[in-house]
């Protein structure tokens, strides 16, 4: 049944490529979706990192066409078309991170702003302090997930995302940012629930995940597989949320700026108008 899974999900993966070749990242996001909801019917999980990957990339494809120019979208583009036309789900665990990896440290070069271009370099070894100071934090103030007003996980991953985009950082950093990230989209549904339940649910599911994360990532070095594995475990229960009360409200994607085309004639115009406004104020 395995192999028959797998096939299905080339076929996800392939209508994912695209609505990527379409620039539909909404609809890019919802067949990577697909990809890890059907790739919880198989023992492997090699099966669930495409799409958890594919997800990712379509959150941050979205971003960069709303706020960048053609060229550097275009630039972009081209590495995620690489990525893709390459992606194999017969790769061992350690291939697929590493060329996810690769992928990921080029493609947010391109979500930076001209500000952060010029002023931040690169410092693997700070991202490495940092997020090993975050894992530490996740793991100390869990207790705060209890509070119904906490965004702690999501907080969090607004630091992670921030210091690896603008400073970079190795695999160790990406399997944390990766299991901290579904573990908040597992988190955003335990409000869903009632008061007794959702107690429940952070007491024997959010907080071990937390203690396995924090474990896990203390190991030296950390292994692929086992993060995959932790990482299959959380989508499952992220999927299973899913079925019982279908989309969770999200982040709201930035909406791609519509612009009029002016023309030559047009900006003529406006010229002479403003100066003869500005003769009209003179006098």
């Amino acid at each position: 049944m395995t192999e028959n899974i797998s096939r299905i999900i080339e076929q996800d993966i392939k209508a994912a490529h695209s609505a990527f070749s379409n620039d539909d990242f909404r609809l890019m996001n919802i067949y990577a979706n697909r990809v890890m909801s059907n790739a919880i019917l198989s023992d492997d999980p090699r099966l669930t990192l495409p799409g958890f990957f594919l997800k990712e990339a379509a959150r941050i494809y979205g971003s960069i066409k709303a706020k960048k120019d053609l060229s550097t979208f275009s630039t972009a583009k081209s590495l995620g078309e690489v990525y893709l036309n390459g992606l194999k789900l017969d790769s061992s665990f350690g291939e697929m991170w590493q060329r996810y990896h690769d992928f990921f440290v080029r493609v947010l070069e391109h979500d930076t702003d001209e500000h952060e271009k010029k002023s931040y370099k690169a410092d693997p070894e700070f991202t490495n302090f940092a997020f090993r100071f975050f894992i530490e934090k996740m793991s100390e103030d869990r207790d705060i997930l209890y509070n119904v007003n906490n965004q702690f996980l999501r907080g969090l991953l607004n630091e992670m995302d921030r210091i690896f985009r603008v400073h970079k950082g190795g695999l160790f950093e990406l399997y944390a940012l990766s299991l901290v990230r579904a573990l908040e989209l597992y988190s955003g549904y335990v409000p869903y629930y009632e008061k007794r339940r959702r107690n429940e649910i952070i007491g024997k599911s959010l907080l071990p995940y937390i203690e396995a994360i924090s474990e896990m990532l203390r190991e030296d070095p950390v292994d692929p597989e086992k993060v995959a594995l932790l990482l299959k475990r959380i989508i499952l229960d992220w999927r299973l949320c899913f079925i019982h009360f279908m989309e969770a409200p999200g982040y709201i994607p930035v909406q791609e700026e519509k612009r009029v085309p002016i023309t030559e004639e047009t900006k003529k115009r406006i010229s002479e108008t403003v100066s003869k406004a500005l003769e009209e104020e003179v006098r």
